[in-house]
């Protein structure tokens, strides 16, 4: 049975880390931008409208608007805007993500379905700002925490062209997709919840609970020429997403009420020479993984590794909560969000 095919195993993949569904790259249309008129627009509308009812035709233009339809290697970059809400008052920023993701498309088969290998980064940096930054002042705490770079990959996600209702994945069948203007849009919704990997013992403020939620929407949009351009495999997407986070434990927050809300936008871009210079430079500096994707096999996962770190740390009688005369900071609202 095909039922089962192509859905994303989270159980076996739990703490992926951010959030991030799939994402890809691809060199910029040479349409030109012009102004379409109500009729054309009509019949892309008429267009669409007949491509969806066509499960392998939608599944096609789906990957072609997140990826490729045809075997490709591809690039994007995001900016994430971290915010801290801790259940009352405004959000408080944080921190800035810069997210480079490089993802391998290819087709399976002719139905519909396709493969997708997955290698994501980000440094972390001062909010709405580039420079790198690697402990970060928690103002709900006061207190400096350790702020490890993300890395995560690589992972295998599949895409069908069955339909389901299943949001408990990274790889969610989409929602209604729509026209709207000239762009053609493409809606995600994740939905998580799974056990934290926090080994046993007193691990205080680390510990952020036995549960871990996380809600992710991710909106790819494309131009309608691109779209229905039968001689391209692949179009030139922007990508909005917000997501709502348990607490990570490097924020040292415990298990006090409250998620990390992220704000990201970016797109697809055409390699890492599209980058500006200072991204790069740091990027190449703190996840050089990235660079060397053919040399990078072995499979990483951010929240994993953070719990490995603490556990050594531990062992080797490092870890700051183990030390004499360490006492927890307490969780507290600022009067006023922190810039």
């Amino acid at each position: 049975m095909r039922k089962n095919k192509g859905r994303f195993n989270f159980a076996q993949n739990a703490l992926l880390g951010c959030a991030v569904v799939a994402l890809g790259a691809c060199t910029p249309s040479t349409a030109e931008n012009t102004q379409l008129s109500a009729k054309e627009l009509d019949s892309y509308q008429r267009q669409l409208a007949e491509r969806l009812k066509d499960p392998v035709e939608r599944s096609k233009l789906i990957a072609k608007v997140m990826g490729s339809t045809v075997e490709d290697e591809r690039h994007a970059f995001l900016k994430f805007h971290v915010f801290g809400f801790a259940g009352d008052g405004n959000i408080i920023p944080f921190f800035t993500m810069n997210n480079y993701v490089v993802q391998k498309w290819a087709p399976d088969g002719e139905d519909g379905d396709f493969i997708v290998q997955h290698y994501e980064v980000a440094y972390y940096s001062k909010f709405d700002e580039e420079e790198p930054i690697d402990t970060f002042e928690n103002p709900l705490t006061g207190e400096i925490v350790e702020i490890p770079h993300f890395v995560l990959g690589p992972l295998s996600r599949q895409y069908t062209a069955e339909r389901s209702d299943n949001r408990a994945t990274f790889a969610p069948d989409p929602l209604n997709i729509t026209m709207i203007g000239n762009r053609v849009y493409i809606p995600t919704l994740t939905t998580l919840a799974f056990p934290n990997r926090m080994p046993p013992g007193d691990w205080g403020p680390y510990d952020t609970g036995p549960m871990t939620y996380w809600d992710s929407m991710l909106v790819f949009s494309a131009d309608v020429e691109d779209v229905f351009n039968d001689k391209l495999t692949h179009t030139d997407a922007e990508m909005h997403m917000q997501n709502l986070v348990s607490w990570a434990p490097y924020l040292k927050v415990g298990q006090a009420p409250g998620r990390t809300m992220v704000r990201a936008y970016g797109q697809h871009i055409s390699g890492y020479d599209a980058l500006p210079a200072n991204i790069r430079k740091n990027l190449e500096k703190h996840t050089p993984e990235i660079f060397d994707i053919e040399g990078w096999t072995e499979t990483r996962i951010d929240s994993l590794d953070l719990v490995n770190d603490l556990m050594e740390k531990r062992a080797k009688g490092t870890l700051d909560i183990d030390q004499p005369g360490y006492v927890p900071s307490k969780v507290k609202l600022p009067a006023t969000p922190s810039g």
